[in-house]
C-alpha cells in the first residue's frame, strides 16, 4: 500500500474525524462571532484541535509504517525449504519441501 494512503488513514480514523470536526465547528464558531477581537477562544481551540489530531496521526503512521517495515524485515528469514517427515512417504525418511507446501500433519526436522 503506498505511504500516502496509509497516512490518509491515519487521518481518517473515527476519532480523528471526531476531532476534526470539532476543529471545523470551532472555525465555524469563530467565523460567526460579530466581535472576533474580543473574543478568540474559538479560533485557539480549532487550532490546537488541528493540531493535535495532526500530531497524533503523524505519529500513529510512523508507528505503523516502521511495523510493517519490521515485518518486511522478517520475511528474509524464512527459509526456502524445510525438512520434514510426512506420513505419505514410503521410506519414512526426512525430505526437504519447500516452505510454501507445508501443511499440518507435518514433523519438521530443526537444525
Amino acid at each position: 500500500m503506498p505511504w500516502y494512503i496509509v497516512f490518509i488513514k491515519e487521518m481518517t480514523g473515527i476519532f480523528s474525524l471526531l476531532l476534526w470536526f470539532g476543529s471545523l465547528l470551532c472555525f465555524i464558531g469563530y467565523g460567526l462571532q460579530p466581535d472576533r477581537a474580543d473574543d478568540q477562544s474559538n479560533l485557539y481551540l480549532g487550532i490546537v484541535l488541528a493540531a493535535v489530531v495532526f500530531i497524533t496521526g503523524c505519529f500513529s503512521y510512523m508507528q505503523t509504517s516502521k511495523a510493517a517495515s519490521l515485518m518486511e524485515d522478517f520475511k528474509g528469514f524464512i527459509p526456502r525449504t524445510t525438512e520434514v517427515t510426512r506420513a505419505d512417504f514410503e521410506d519414512g525418511k526426512a525430505k526437504p519441501v519447500p516452505t510454501e507446501e507445508l501443511v499440518p500433519g507435518d514433523l519438521i526436522h530443526l537444525k
